[in-house]
This record gives C-alpha cells, sequence and structure tokens, in this order.
C-alpha cells in the first residue's frame, strides 16, 4: 500500500531535523513556504507537522510557529495489531447484526464517555456481534455523524467488516488513530437482555474512539463484553521511524 502523503512529508521533516538544518529551539520555516516546498495544500503540510509532533521532535503553538525541540524521535512503544479488527477480538466469524438505529443529541453525560460535543447530532447504532453458531458474544452502540451512518447503512447488516474500514472505502476517510479504554462494569440492563445474562453481573466495557488524519474524532463504538469470556492479548514492540 502506498505511504500517505503526510507521512512521506513527516519522515523528509524529521530527516532534516535529525540533519540539524533548523538549530534546536529555533524555528522552522512557516507553514506556507513549506507547503510550497512540498507542492501540498496548508492542511496536507498541518498534518504532516502534527505527525512530526507527535514524534516528539517540535513544538507547535499558535503565534510562535513550529520550533525544534528534540533531534531525534522521542522512544516509545506501539501495540502490535495485524488489523484494527485485533482490538474486539471477534474473530472472522462474529458476524454484526444492527438491532437499532436512532438520532440522539448528545448530552452531557455522552459527550463524556465518547468526546462528542454537547449538543451534536449523532446516529446511534446498537449492535450485536454473533459467533458461528448464533450465540451473541458482544453488544454495541456506535455513534457516527448522520451522513456518515446513511452512507454505510446499506452494508451494516450482516457484516464482519469494521464500520471504518466501511466509512474509509465509501468516503475516503481512513482511521489514523484509535484511542481505546477499557473497564471492568456491572452488565448494564440493555446488554445483559441481549447476551442472556444477569444485569450486574461482572463485564468489561470497551470505549474506541476513532480519528482520521487530520485529527477529526469520526466515530466512537462502546463495546460491553461478558467479564468471563474475554481475553485480550498485546504485543509490544519498541518503534521505529
Amino acid at each position: 500500500m502506498k505511504e500517505p502523503r503526510y507521512l512521506r512529508i513527516a519522515r523528509e521533516l524529521a530527516a532534516d531535523i535529525g540533519a540539524r538544518s533548523w538549530p534546536l529551539g529555533e524555528r522552522m520555516p512557516p507553514e506556507p513556504e513549506l507547503a510550497a516546498r512540498f507542492g501540498v495544500s496548508r492542511e496536507t503540510l498541518r498534518t504532516a507537522l502534527r505527525e512530526v509532533e507527535s514524534w516528539g521532535l517540535v513544538s507547535r503553538r499558535k503565534g510562535d510557529g513550529t520550533r525544534v525541540r528534540r533531534l531525534a524521535p522521542v522512544e516509545r512503544f506501539d501495540t502490535s495489531l495485524n488489523s484494527l479488527e485485533e482490538l474486539t477480538q471477534y474473530g472472522r466469524d462474529a458476524v454484526r447484526e444492527v438491532a437499532e438505529v436512532a438520532e440522539v443529541a448528545v448530552d452531557a453525560e455522552l459527550a463524556a464517555v465518547t468526546g462528542f460535543p454537547v449538543g451534536a447530532a449523532r446516529a446511534r447504532l446498537t449492535t450485536l456481534r454473533r459467533a458461528e453458531e448464533g450465540s451473541v458474544v458482544s453488544w454495541s452502540q456506535v455513534y457516527l455523524a448522520p451522513e456518515d451512518a446513511a452512507v454505510v447503512s446499506g452494508e451494516l447488516g450482516r457484516s464482519t467488516r469494521l464500520i471504518s474500514d466501511l466509512l474509509a472505502e465509501r468516503t475516503g476517510r481512513t482511521t489514523h488513530r484509535v484511542d481505546q479504554q477499557v473497564r471492568a462494569v456491572p452488565m448494564p440492563a440493555e446488554p445483559a437482555a441481549a447476551l442472556g445474562l444477569e444485569t450486574g453481573c461482572p463485564a468489561l466495557e470497551f470505549v474506541r474512539r476513532y480519528f482520521d488524519a487530520a485529527g477529526e474524532l469520526f466515530e466512537v463504538t462502546v463495546g460491553v463484553h461478558p467479564g468471563g469470556s474475554f481475553s485480550y492479548r498485546t504485543t509490544l514492540v519498541r518503534s521505529g521511524q
């Protein structure tokens, strides 16, 4: 797969920083100059600079421009996954079933969970995942912009594909980052009924927030799994440039 243009630019800027093209603490050239150098829009250039910033090489502050802070990337550890599907570990036979679609207004409680702004309109998709023999293995609610939900609505039922993959195919917007939070919770009443379990029994709640290359939050999934039937394994590898 061809590397995104913003990432190629980010790597070139990182190489320039490593070669001391700009001294530590000094400002890099302004965005219009850098965008002209690479022949890209300022938005693409900003996306590349955000990537360089995530590597710890620069700091960006409104009114102060972009300053060089390090010559080499900050060492970090990344989770190694073959695909985003492994986040949920359903397996290829766990197909999705859409139980309900509703439009909701984001209130303060939902905003705290999802990160969407209060008052925003979102489509809420209540979905189930079934194993091959038909048993329900998870319950989730997916929050999308109404226009995004409309784009993929015809492909959601009985599918094994991630909604984010369907959106990328239909809109061209790809997932750049997924933030995942896992916590132990008492099983809420609605997923308990779907899973055939008692309300309040041990459960794991997964909140996954999907961001595109521009840093925009475009999908949030809140999933609940039976606490005793789920294992989560992660392999950590040292990342490099």
